[in-house]
């Protein structure tokens, strides 16, 4: 792999382009972004809210790429729980999933040379495929898991199999996850009419 396709992997061109002063304050007006929507979820459950982190992580990961995105939401999530802390204990790994929401679409967005007409929306599938996949039903599904046992439960016994409780959280997080990706459809079109920043989804 060349040097620059290397870079194209986890950068987007704009944030390459980009002063180093350009980049400090898009690091952290974004970050400020990702620590709203981290804050102003909606708790069902100690491990099930409804927020649209999905939404963020994908135009964050999408404008800046994969690793810059990766530390952005990683720290819109720390930073959002230290603020709305509730007296809990912060999880690492969670961190690490809600990270994942914008270096998934980060890498699939900047990466995949699809030019054609509608390519975008079939790059943003994709990516919204795998964040479902590997986030949602993986790492995040496991990362939750292992909170309820270790943090909630401490100590006693928590008898639910990690199957039962992936089927529940799939069944929640679809919709949840339905509504945020029906928005980055919307948006897509919407963000490159307006010209949020000077570089189109494409």
């Amino acid at each position: 792999m060349s040097k620059v396709s290397a870079k194209r992997l986890f950068f987007s061109t704009y944030f390459l382009s980009s002063s180093l002063g350009r980049k400090i304050a898009l690091l952290g007006v974004f970050i400020a972004l990702s620590i709203v929507v981290n804050v102003f979820s909606i708790d069902v459950t100690p491990t099930q809210k409804i927020s649209f982190t999905y939404l963020v992580g994908f135009f964050v990961g999408t404008y800046f790429g994969g690793i810059p995105g990766f530390i952005i939401m990683f720290l819109g999530d720390f930073i959002g729980f230290l603020i709305n802390a509730g007296g809990g204990a912060y999880w690492f790994p969670t961190g690490i999933a809600t990270a994942c929401l914008a270096l998934i679409p980060g890498i699939v967005m900047n990466a995949l040379p699809f030019r054609f007409q509608g390519g975008v929306f079939v790059k943003a599938a994709i990516a919204m495929a795998l964040m479902f996949l590997l986030v949602t039903c993986g790492i995040g599904a496991w990362a939750n898991y292992q909170y309820v046992k270790i943090v909630i439960y401490a100590g006693r016994v928590y008898e639910t199999a990690f199957t039962a409780y992936l089927t529940a959280k799939i069944a929640f997080s679809s919709i949840v996850s339905a509504i945020n990706y029906a928005l980055v459809f919307l948006l897509i079109p919407v963000c490159n009419k307006i010209k949020v920043f000077p570089m189109k989804i494409e």
